[in-house]
């Protein structure tokens, strides 16, 4: 599980990348039917994820950055198979 300070890095990577304010990214809002997010900004969201965070996102991983609450997910689990 990511820490307070890591989820409020990864909203405001989102709200940078989308161009929102950080209010309007919650858990499960959801990024491309809410906040307009397209197939660009979403790649872009995983390679800054990629570098704040230390871990490699395979591609197959993409369409789990659907919400918030998906991308801690993902970062969440490839934490686990690299320790």
């Amino acid at each position: 599980m990511l820490t307070k300070n890591e989820v409020n890095s990864l909203t405001e990577i989102i709200a940078e990348v989308l161009e929102v304010e950080v209010e309007e990214v919650q858990m499960e809002t959801d990024l491309v039917d809410e906040l307009e997010a397209d197939s660009m900004m979403a790649l872009e969201i995983m390679a800054t994820v990629e570098k704040t965070f230390n871990v490699e996102i395979p591609e197959e991983e993409l369409p789990n950055f659907g919400s918030l609450s998906e991308i801690i997910n993902v970062v969440t689990k490839l934490r686990v198979v690299t320790q």
